[in-house]
């Protein structure tokens, strides 16, 4: 019985969700999260844009603590200073500009590591890996 209830209280939600995205953003808005939920699989009581919101601040603690641990270990175990560490950050900042601004995919960086070093990298994105 209580499995019902949650099931119930689900449905509810989901629709209480779809009323809300439809009266914000039209129809078009509710076809672009349905779209969204099927490409993604993301199920959530969430609309995409407020799982953004969510999203983006758990990128940037994720991107500063890249950060700090790959300068860390660049400068223990090969010896950046204080020329070569700003100069890796500022690599990782023309990548991500790069990315950001579409000049650039995962793929494309994935293969151009494979050719030149022959490190062999992947994405785990969504269930599925990224790879060249």
């Amino acid at each position: 019985m209580n499995k019902m209830r949650e099931y119930e209280r689900g449905r509810e939600d989901g629709l209480s969700l779809a009323l809300r995205i439809a009266k914000e953003g039209g129809i078009e808005a509710l076809e672009k999260e349905i779209r969204f939920r099927n490409v993604t699989g993301v199920h959530t009581s969430l609309a995409s844009k407020d799982l953004d919101k969510a999203a983006e601040k758990i990128k940037e603690i994720t991107l500063d603590t890249f950060t700090v641990m790959s300068v860390a270990v660049l400068h223990d175990e090969f010896g950046f200073g204080e020329k070569r560490c700003p100069r890796y950050m500022d690599g990782i900042n023309k990548a991500a500009e790069y990315i950001v601004d579409e000049l650039a995919t995962w793929p494309d960086y994935i293969a151009a590591i494979k050719e030149q070093i022959g490190l062999d990298l992947r994405i785990r994105w969504d269930g599925r890996e990224v790879s060249a």
